[in-house]
């Protein structure tokens, strides 16, 4: 019982250390990394929106970590009443060990058996194969945040097949420069309209007069993309249930826009990959906005 409850209080407190950390997700200025001025702009109507887009996010997110943080609480408080409810075993006396008994004299027939300590056994071995790799997301947009991704690298390693070194300040200005042009012609080359599957986070829906807002989450290949999003009532009509929203696969239909940017100070990803990057300096963003949502036909791939 003792280990069980340490055992929740370390969940707990990982739990709690967690939800902090995911906003760490800036990497560390690396040498040579510093651009001159000629790149930097100052903040638009577009990056205002993409943070308050992430700012949405992760307020859902903290009400979900909240919750089950409450939850773990409960937990804890009845194993303590559980803990204190049992009575102490009683405490019996330890019985003396008996004298061994002394060892037999050697004989023709019966030799003395020898006192040397035996070989000390051989470490088990794992013989479990290795977990296989994940498949790679394919290139195609219409299974979702993964595959229009993918598709974006893929044009991007066909513009920019390298990538300059962070010690040269002039070449890595330059390519900074082509990656802004880069940009702006992406995410308005890929602003389509698809019909993604994925699940909505039951313990992030919150309603708020007409709207009801959640998270949802698209799953391609062995990547997870959580993204916030609000309408209006009438459009979860098909897939609302006593209890919120359907928890099973849903279709959701509206018009994807990239809003992939330039990062100077980040040329990799960082421990916690949020959010994700596209290629070396870019980051990947992009806002959904959902007109219609029924029951999936089948499963995100």
């Amino acid at each position: 019982m003792r280990l069980t409850r340490s055992a929740l209080i370390v969940s707990t407190l990982a739990l709690a250390t967690l939800t902090i950390a995911t906003g760490a997700n800036a990497a560390p200025e690396p040498a040579g990394a510093r651009i001159t001025s000629a790149v930097t702009q100052d903040p638009t109507s577009e990056s205002i929106s993409d943070l308050r887009q992430e700012i949405d996010r992760l307020r859902l997110e903290l009400a979900k970590k909240q919750a089950d943080l409450d939850a773990a609480l409960q937990r804890i408080k009845a194993l303590e009443t559980g803990t204190t409810a049992d009575p102490a075993p009683a405490t019996e006396p330890t019985p003396a060990p008996a004298p061994a008994p002394a060892p037999a004299p050697a004989t023709a027939t019966s030799p003395a058996k020898s006192t040397a300590p035996a070989a000390p056994a051989k470490p088990l071995v794992n013989l479990m194969p290795p977990a296989p790799m994940p498949a790679p997301i394919p290139a195609d947009p219409t299974i979702g945040p993964g595959g229009l991704m993918a598709s974006m690298q893929a044009d991007y390693l066909t513009a920019y097949p390298t990538v300059p070194d962070a010690n040269d300040s002039k070449q890595l200005a330059l390519h900074l420069r082509g990656l802004q042009n880069w940009c702006v012609k992406a995410n308005r080359e890929n602003t389509k309209q698809f019909i993604w599957v994925g699940r909505v986070d039951q313990g992030t829906i919150q309603t708020n007069g007409k709207n009801v807002s959640f998270m949802a989450t698209f799953v391609n290949s062995n990547r997870y993309f959580t993204v916030p999003i609000t309408v209006d009532q009438s459009v979860i009509a098909r897939v609302r249930t006593r209890n919120g929203i359907d928890p099973g696969d849903l279709a959701f239909s509206g018009i994807v826009q990239p809003r992939v940017r330039v990062n100077s100070r980040r040329p990799a990803p960082s421990a916690f990959e949020t959010p994700y990057m596209l290629a070396p300096y870019i980051e990947f963003f992009f806002s959904f906005n959902v007109k219609s949502i029924v029951p999936a036909a089948g499963p995100s791939r």
